[in-house]
């Protein structure tokens, strides 16, 4: 869990100068998203403020946001909202959309199938997706799938248009990227993907520095919508 600040009096002088007006506006922003319920108080309400992104953001003399944005590994993610991206995602769980929801959760989401891909831990809506991102979890739910089957299926560029809340729309798809290992000597166990979110296949080194090795590999990339080619 990381922390932005260590305490009150570490700060300094422009952002302490800040001081009252993050503490009011974050107490404003929570009424309105909590009311008078003390569950949700407890659920959204960072009472260590030094752990709390919304009120490093206002410190900072930035402005909430209209409405809570997603969040990744449980924190508000900023950076999706106000840069179109594309942005890398390290977590994609597909395993559980599609599954039947037990009828009280069933109840209150207004579907009896889960709808949504959990990207980072965050729940976003699927709107959308291709063949070839329908290939995919076809076999993701069979269950019986092979290294090769996950290469072949995500070389052929699976999509998916996912929807946060009221935010817009944003497609999440395959790109290649670069990336370094420390040490070579783990190269041979990368061919262990990910089975959840397959991400890593297609690993290839393309590059050696001393004990570091240089590596390419498919990964997950997120971004809105309206900017995709």
């Amino acid at each position: 869990m990381p922390t932005f600040f260590q305490n009150k009096d570490s700060l300094p002088p422009e952002l302490l100068n800040r001081w009252d007006h993050a503490v009011s506006e974050y107490d404003r922003v929570l009424h309105e998203i909590c009311g008078k319920s003390e569950t949700k108080k407890l659920f959204f309400y960072n009472a260590t403020r030094e752990k709390s992104a919304l009120f490093w953001r206002l410190l900072n003399g930035k402005e909430p946001l209209p409405m809570p944005p997603p969040t990744s590994f449980a924190y508000p993610w900023y950076e999706i909202v106000e840069n179109p991206g594309p942005h890398p995602v390290s977590d994609v769980w597909f395993r559980s959309y599609g599954r039947l929801l037990d009828t009280r959760l069933a109840e209150l989401r207004g579907t009896d199938r889960e709808d949504h891909l959990f990207i980072q831990q965050c729940g976003w809506t699927v709107l959308s997706r291709n063949a070839a991102a329908q290939e995919m979890w076809d076999v993701m739910q069979d269950g019986h799938f092979t290294l090769d089957d996950q290469n072949r299926l995500m070389a052929a560029g699976p999509e998916w248009i996912v929807q946060y809340g009221k935010w817009p729309a944003y497609r999440l798809f395959v790109q290649r990227y670069r990336w370094y290992t420390l040490l070579k000597s783990i190269v041979p166990v990368l061919s262990l993907v990910n089975s959840s979110s397959w991400s890593g296949t297609r690993t290839v080194v393309i590059g050696e520095h001393g004990e570091n090795a240089e590596m390419e590999s498919d990964g997950w990339f997120l971004e809105r919508a309206s900017c995709a080619n």
